[in-house]
C-alpha cells in the first residue's frame, strides 16, 4: 500500500510539473500550494452547522525536492464553499483540488440528506467527479482520515487503492461521486456508496472498506454488510472478483471457488398479469481450495459443487434483493431502469408509485456456477496411511 501511495504521490509532482512547463505555474506558485488528498465532513452538533476536514500533502521545497508531509485542517461553517475559501486564510497557501482521491461523509449526515454537501464539490470547477465517496462507519468521519498518524501514509491515497483493488473481493461497491449523482437523478435507480470503518488487529488501525449504505433519494435508509453486499453486486452485474464458500453434502464449508468472471442479465415480464423482473447469472469459477480429503468424484464430484454452488449463489441473491425491498424500499438494483427500457408505457403508469411497486414486485433468480478450472491439481491430498 505504502509503495502505491508514493508511486501515486509521484505522478502528482510529475503533473505538477508538466503543467509547470507549460507555464501556467512556476516553482514558487508550486511551493505556495497545498495540494488536497481527501476530504472528510461531518456535523459540527455544537452550532448545528458542517465540519469539514482536509488532508492536505506539502512538498516541502517544492519539486526539486521529493520529500512529502501530510496534515489534516478542519475548520466549521455552514456551507462547504465558505469552508473551503476560510480554509486559504488558515494555510496561508492556495488549496489545489484536482487531485483529491476521496470524499468521507459521517452517517449522521448522510441520514439528513448529501445533496447539501456534495453539490459544492460536483458543481466546482476546480474539483473532479472521479473521487470517490465513502460513509464513515466511525462516530466522525475525520477519524478515518486521522489513522495517517498511526500508518504513516497519505490515508486518501491508501484509500483509494483500496478501492483499485476491491473488484478483487466484491464486499463493498466502487462508486465515484459522480455516479453517485447520476444515481440520485436517474428515474428508477436508488444510490450506494462502500462502507468504511477503522479496525484493529495487533494493536494497529487500518481502514477497512465492507459493506453498503443504502440510500432513497438523497438520504442515507440503511446498511448491507460485506457479504450481502457480495450478493447485491451479483444482481447488479458488478461482480468481477471474489469468492464463493460452498458447503460439502453435510453442509460443512468445505470448497473455495475464485470468481473469474460474472455475468448477470435482467429482464422484464409480464406472468399472470403481474410484472415481474427474472435475473440470470452465469459465473466462471477456479476450485482454489478442498478442505477435505474425499475425492472428487459422487456426491463430492465437481457437477455436485457446482449445483450447490448454484443453488446457494441463487437463494442468497434472492435474500438479499428481498432484505432491500422489505426494510428499504430502495431500488438499488436498477430494476425501475429496466422496466423503464422494456416496458416504457407501463413505466409511465409506474414511476410516480415505484417505491411502493418495487417493494411488492416479484423477482425470479436462476444461477449457474460453472468450475473451469482446478488451479494446479484436479485431485485431492491424500493422507499416508
Amino acid at each position: 500500500m505504502r509503495g502505491a501511495a508514493s508511486r501515486l504521490f509521484s505522478v502528482l509532482l510529475a503533473g505538477c510539473m508538466l503543467v509547470s512547463l507549460s507555464g501556467c505555474w512556476n516553482y514558487s506558485e508550486i511551493d505556495d500550494m497545498s495540494i488536497v488528498a481527501g476530504v472528510a465532513i461531518d456535523k459540527n452538533k455544537a452550532d448545528n452547522n458542517i465540519q469539514m476536514t482536509v488532508e492536505m500533502v506539502d512538498t516541502q521545497g517544492g519539486l526539486q525536492d521529493n520529500q512529502t508531509g501530510f496534515k489534516l485542517m478542519s475548520l466549521t461553517g455552514d456551507t462547504i464553499f465558505n469552508i473551503a475559501r476560510s480554509m486559504i486564510s488558515l494555510t496561508g497557501r492556495k488549496l489545489f483540488w484536482s487531485h483529491a482521491k476521496v470524499i468521507i461523509i459521517s452517517e449522521e449526515l448522510a441520514r439528513e440528506g448529501l445533496v447539501k454537501v456534495i453539490d459544492w464539490y460536483s458543481r466546482d470547477t476546480e474539483t473532479r467527479a472521479d473521487v470517490f465517496i465513502f460513509i464513515s462507519g466511525e462516530k466522525n468521519a475525520r477519524n478515518v482520515l486521522n489513522l495517517n498518524n498511526t500508518t504513516k501514509t497519505i490515508m486518501s491515497f491508501e484509500l483509494a487503492q483500496m478501492m483499485k483493488d476491491e473488484p478483487f473481493t466484491s464486499t463493498a461497491p466502487v462508486v465515484e461521486i459522480w455516479d453517485f449523482i447520476d444515481k440520485l437523478e436517474t428515474p428508477g435507480k436508488s444510490a450506494i456508496a462502500p462502507l468504511i470503518n477503522i479496525s484493529e488487529v495487533n494493536g494497529q488501525k487500518n481502514g477497512r472498506v465492507a459493506g453498503t449504505a443504502v440510500f432513497v433519494k438523497d438520504r442515507m435508509v440503511g446498511k448491507l454488510n460485506g457479504e450481502e453486499t457480495k450478493y447485491a453486486l451479483f444482481a447488479k452485474n458488478d461482480v468481477k472478483g471474489g469468492v464463493l464458500n460452498v458447503d460439502n453434502e453435510r453442509g460443512v464449508p468445505t470448497y473455495s471457488l475464485e470468481i473469474l468472471s460474472s455475468r448477470t442479465k435482467v429482464k422484464t415480464a409480464r406472468v399472470d398479469g403481474k410484472l415481474q423482473i427474472q435475473i440470470h447469472t452465469i459465473t466462471h469459477t477456479g476450485l482454489d481450495e478442498v478442505m477435505s480429503t474425499v475425492e472428487l468424484s459422487g456426491k463430492e464430484s465437481i457437477q455436485a459443487i457446482e449445483d450447490r454452488a448454484s443453488a446457494d449463489l441463487q437463494a442468497q441473491i434472492l435474500a438479499v434483493i428481498h432484505k432491500v425491498q422489505r426494510e428499504y424500499q430502495a431500488d438499488i438494483f436498477g430494476f425501475g431502469k429496466v422496466v423503464h427500457d422494456d416496458m416504457p408505457q407501463i413505466w409511465h403508469g409506474l414511476e410516480q408509485k415505484w417505491p411502493q411497486e418495487f417493494k411488492n414486485l416479484e423477482v425470479k433468480v436462476t444461477s449457474k456456477v460453472i468450475i473451469q478450472s482446478t488451479a494446479k491439481s484436479s485431485r485431492t491430498i491424500k493422507l499416508g496411511d
